[in-house]
C-alpha cells in the first residue's frame, strides 16, 4: 500500500509541476519572525506633536479610539484632552465637534486652528497624541500562527504576516486578500501580492491595514493536492480497499487473489 501510495504521489507531483512550467510559477515565499508572541501588541515607535498650522508629525492618520491633548498658545483655560469617538470626531473647547479621524496631527491642528480663528487671535495649537487605540487585525488561512492581532498605530500586511508567524509553503503569497468592511453588510475584497513586495519590485502592494481587516492567505496548488492526497488516503481509500476485498472474497473464492 505505501508503494501505491507513493506512485500516486509521483504522478500527482508531476502533473502539478507540469502546470506549473506552463503557467507562472511561485515559489514559497518566508514571511517574518516566527518566534514572535502571537498576542503581543504592536507599539508605535513615536507620539506627535505638532504646534501651527501647516506643520505635521508623520504619517499615522487617527483613528478611532486614539485619544489626544490640545494646548493653546494665548488661552490654558481652553487646553483638554478628548478621544476620537466612534463617529470621528472630536470635542474642542468653544467649537465643538471637528472631524479627526483619518487626519493626521498636523492635519487636524490646522482644522482646530481655522476654527478657533473666529475666537480667538491667535489660535495657535499644539496637538499630542497622548494614547493610540488597540486595532484588530485577523490573519487566516495559510500561515504559522491564525488569529487575531492586536496592533497599535499602522500595521502593513506584511507586518501582520510576520506577526502571525510567516507564511506557510502550503500558502500561496501572490494572491494573499485583504477583507475589508466598508459598512454595514459591505465588504471588499484587496488582492495583494506579497512577492512584488519581498522582491523589492513593488512596495506599494504593502497597504496599511485598517481595523478589524481580515487578511487571508489561500493555499497554493501543491497545498490543495497535498489536501487531496490526504483525503484519498485517509477516507476513499480505505473504503475502496474493504470493497474490493469483500468482492475477491465473493467472486474468486476464499483469500486467494485477495489484494491489501
Amino acid at each position: 500500500m505505501l508503494l501505491r501510495r507513493g506512485k500516486l504521489l509521483l504522478v500527482l507531483l508531476g502533473a502539478v509541476l507540469i502546470s506549473c512550467v506552463q503557467g507562472c510559477g511561485t515559489a514559497r515565499t518566508d514571511v517574518g519572525a516566527p518566534d514572535a508572541a502571537p498576542s503581543a501588541v504592536r507599539e508605535t515607535p513615536w507620539v506627535g506633536e505638532v504646534g501651527g498650522a501647516g506643520t505635521d508629525a508623520g504619517e499615522y492618520k487617527l483613528r478611532s479610539g486614539d485619544e489626544i491633548a490640545v494646548s493653546f498658545l494665548v488661552d490654558d483655560s481652553l487646553n483638554c484632552r478628548t478621544p476620537v469617538t466612534p463617529s470621528g470626531t472630536v470635542s474642542v473647547p468653544l467649537v465643538g465637534e471637528i472631524m479627526a479621524a483619518g487626519k493626521s496631527a498636523g492635519e487636524l491642528a490646522t482644522a482646530v486652528e481655522e476654527a478657533m480663528g473666529d475666537y480667538l487671535l491667535d489660535p495657535t495649537v499644539a496637538i499630542v497624541i497622548v494614547e493610540i487605540a488597540v486595532q484588530p487585525i485577523f490573519v487566516i488561512g495559510e500561515v504559522g500562527r491564525p488569529g487575531r492581532i492586536e496592533a497599535r498605530g499602522e500595521l502593513t500586511v506584511t507586518g501582520a504576516l510576520s506577526e502571525a508567524g510567516g507564511l506557510l509553503s502550503s500558502g500561496k503569497p501572490s494572491s494573499v486578500m485583504v477583507i475589508r468592511t466598508t459598512g454595514v453588510e459591505e465588504a471588499t475584497a484587496i488582492r495583494v501580492d506579497v512577492t512584488k513586495i519581498l522582491s523589492g519590485r513593488d512596495f506599494s502592494e504593502d497597504i496599511v491595514l485598517a481595523p478589524n481587516d481580515v487578511v487571508y492567505v489561500p493555499k497554493s496548488v501543491i497545498g490543495k493536492v497535498n489536501d487531496f492526497v490526504d483525503l484519498f488516503f485517509e477516507n476513499i481509500a480505505p473504503a475502496q480497499l474493504f470493497y474490493l476485498r469483500g468482492y475477491s472474497m465473493a467472486h474468486l473464492g476464499g483469500g486467494v487473489g485477495v489484494w491489501y
